[in-house]
């Protein structure tokens, strides 16, 4: 079907009975996306309390199995990119069990792992499996709702996130009292498989065809992972999120040298200071579902940036004038990675809306650039930082600016493109 113009629409092959009467995606299919999501955030840090334990069983330092964290986050890029152009072409239900079956199938793999470089490379295979089965959750969205129910939707994603993490470690720790470090893996190849099964069970069958809205161009239709890059009016949005996405990964990186090395806390104090921020995260975020009620997600996402630019401010200018001042910078950056609890799901909201068959591509191409350049800022703050606040803080500030110009432009864009 064609417009006028010659734009095509955009269709997404999807089940109605996942959409109820009031056009809202039914609680079976939102907690089938939620179970999918959480795999990733639960792997990253679940086998951290058992890092130093693996460590000295491979007779490494373990600096080198730190590694692993790293190459998790560049194996979710390559993941994505291989399972979005996947899921337009065989389904988003096709793609998240493909990626399952190779993600449980890796975690087995880790379990015999007895050298660092057999290791790293189960882990990367486990990445890619996780980030084939994810990227379907944006586009399985993008198919289902669209606007403020989007946004919504992707704000509870958010939530499981930042919640994920903050469980996985203690998950590990009562894996590890009752038996070794490999039954952590075994652990998430049995989650794997249930989550598997519920994509079975309750995502959509490819039986008729629903109307989204519409998209630029043919071109759209054709080219996968490069047509992404023809929807101008997205590329903001995509920036926006990968550069906030920035902000927290240069805070994690760098959060326990900062708060032990730097402002002498003790790994309690951190553990406090550390959890402020996630609670920060979930308060943001639910405001952010409230608010969506009364403003637009691109309105939403501009205040919220502006919002991480401001915990920014107060982060650079206490590094010079009370670089010993800790709870001047705790709040600072409470309010900076806070605003990642509305920033991540706006933003995903706003990007996706411009894709339709092709949303499984754009979903593979926002997750990648989000993850790359996460990973490789983070990293670079990492290597300058020599032990100082200011050069991160810095780097927080610079991230957070490029997200809002990134966003700001792409609202202006979309105003001009529907005018």
């Amino acid at each position: 079907m064609t417009q006028s113009n010659g734009s095509s629409l955009a269709t997404s092959e999807i089940k109605i009975d996942t959409i109820d009467n009031t056009g809202k995606m039914n609680k079976t299919l939102i907690v089938t996306l939620a179970a999918v999501f959480a795999l990733t955030p639960f792997t990253i840090d679940s086998y951290l309390p058992a890092m130093p334990t693996m460590a000295n069983a491979m007779g490494v330092d373990i600096s080198l199995m730190s590694v692993t964290v790293s190459l998790y986050i560049f194996g979710l890029a390559i993941g994505q990119l291989i399972g979005g152009p996947l899921s337009d072409k065989k389904g988003r239900g096709f793609a998240m069990i493909a990626g399952l079956a190779v993600f449980a199938v890796a975690s087995i793999l880790l379990t015999t792992a007895n050298q660092i470089e057999v290791l790293w490379l189960w882990r990367v295979l486990q990445a890619i499996g996780g980030g084939m089965a994810v990227v379907g959750v944006p586009a399985t969205i993008r198919d289902t709702t669209s606007g403020k129910e989007a946004a919504k939707l992707f704000s509870l994603i958010a939530l499981i996130m930042m919640i994920a993490p903050s469980i996985a470690p203690t998950v590990g720790t009562i894996i590890m009292s009752l038996a070794d470090w490999r039954w952590i893996f075994y652990t998430l190849a049995i989650m794997a498989v249930l989550v598997a099964i519920l994509v079975m069970c309750f995502m959509p069958e490819p039986t008729e065809k629903v109307t989204l809205e519409p998209v630029s161009s043919e071109i759209q239709q054709k080219f996968g992972l490069l047509s992404v890059f023809s929807e101008k009016r997205a590329l903001g949005f995509m920036v926006a999120q990968a550069f906030a996405y920035s902000v927290m990964m240069i805070f994690l990186t760098n959060a326990s040298m900062m708060y032990m090395e730097v402002f002498g806390q003790t790994p309690k104090q951190f553990s406090m200071l550390f959890f402020a921020n996630i609670c920060g995260l979930v308060v943001v975020n639910r405001a952010n579902t409230f608010l969506l009620s009364r403003f637009e997600p691109e309105a939403l996402l501009k205040a919220f940036l502006s919002l991480q630019v401001f915990g920014g401010i107060i982060l650079v200018t206490a590094s010079v004038l009370v670089p010993d001042a800790l709870y001047v910078a705790a709040v600072g950056f409470v309010i900076a990675i806070s605003a990642n609890g509305a920033v991540i799901s706006n933003s995903s909201a706003c990007f996706m809306k411009s894709f339709g068959r092709n949303a499984g591509s754009a979903s593979a191409v926002l997750g990648a650039t989000q993850y790359t350049i996460g990973g490789t800022v983070s990293a670079l703050s990492a290597f300058i930082s020599l032990g100082s606040v200011q050069p991160v803080v810095i780097m927080m500030l610079l991230s957070s600016m490029i997200a809002l110009t990134g966003a700001t432009i792409a609202a202006a864009y979309s105003r001009k493109a529907v005018s």
